[in-house]
């Protein structure tokens, strides 16, 4: 399980926040991976790296200075209509980021060639124009009609289906509201410990017939923002702040192999690119 909130400001001041991101990345303990970097082939790209055999260098969420940040979220329990073996969801994403596709097209060819072969097993992908705020994302549900551009200014995405969202991405939205409602630059650092503390949140949002659906086993302990279970849960928080000067400040928490928890914040100013 994942999940991803975001906030969206087009026309925001310099003293004024663009975009605001905070995300958790849900996966086995046991699933070695690196955290996030700049990456030695693509250095304008910062992101955690898979390191799982034979899916190196997916990964979960990453930004690139050239204004672009795309994240993918599983869709749980989704039925997968072919037999084929799937290609890592996970490099969806350093394909973009490190590319010069627009999202656009990007997600036009991926949701074509994916509805015809079932490339991939299921996905819930969000790419992100840091430069204009534009969020475009294609879940490769059946129901689904294509790639979208969101239009609302406060996101949620989780591992449903679009149109069902988990109780705890709606109660979500609404915490994430209050915490980034009139925030400015000036007070970035408390900003980000509320966020952080809102991304531990281990509170639980049941019931949920939608959660119970896709995870009739383990729904309840999955049904919080951060989740905690057995040798599975929230690995990493990310935050994603860019003002109104194309200063973008990245903060990722991640659990080390030894259960401590190492934070590092990346701070840039964006490249005047797309």
């Amino acid at each position: 399980m994942c999940i991803l909130f975001i906030y969206r400001n087009p026309n925001a001041a310099s003293e004024s926040y663009r975009l605001i991101l905070a995300s958790n990345r849900d996966e086995y303990l046991k699933r070695p991976s690196l955290p996030a970097h700049y990456w030695k082939d693509h250095p304008q790209c910062i992101g955690g790296t898979d390191m799982e055999p034979g899916k190196e260098g997916g990964t979960w969420l990453a930004v690139s200075l050239n204004g672009k940040a795309g994240i993918i979220l599983n869709l749980t329990n989704e039925a997968s209509v072919t037999n084929i073996p799937k290609q890592g969801r996970g490099f969806l994403v350093p394909n973009f980021v490190a590319s010069k596709n627009s999202a656009t097209s990007y997600l036009n060819k991926l949701h074509e060639e994916n509805n015809k072969k079932q490339i991939y097993n299921p996905f819930v992908l969000v790419l992100v124009n840091l430069l204009t705020a534009d969020v475009n994302y294609l879940s490769s549900s059946e129901t689904s009609t294509g790639p979208d551009l969101a239009q609302e200014n406060i996101l949620g995405f989780s591992n449903s289906g679009l149109n069902i969202p988990f109780k705890k991405v709606e109660a979500g939205k609404e915490m994430f509201k209050t915490i980034i409602k009139d925030t400015k630059v000036s007070k970035q650092t408390d900003l980000i410990e509320k966020l952080l503390t809102f991304l531990k949140s281990k509170e639980r949002y049941l019931p949920d017939p939608e959660l119970e659906r896709r995870c009739p086993v383990k729904y309840k302990e999955l049904s919080s923002i951060c989740v905690v279970t057995d040798g599975y849960g929230t690995r990493t928080h990310s935050i994603l702040l860019v003002n109104g000067r194309n200063e973008m400040t990245f903060v990722e928490e991640t659990l080390m192999p030894d259960l401590t928890w190492k934070r590092q914040v990346f701070n840039n100013k964006l490249l005047c690119e797309t």
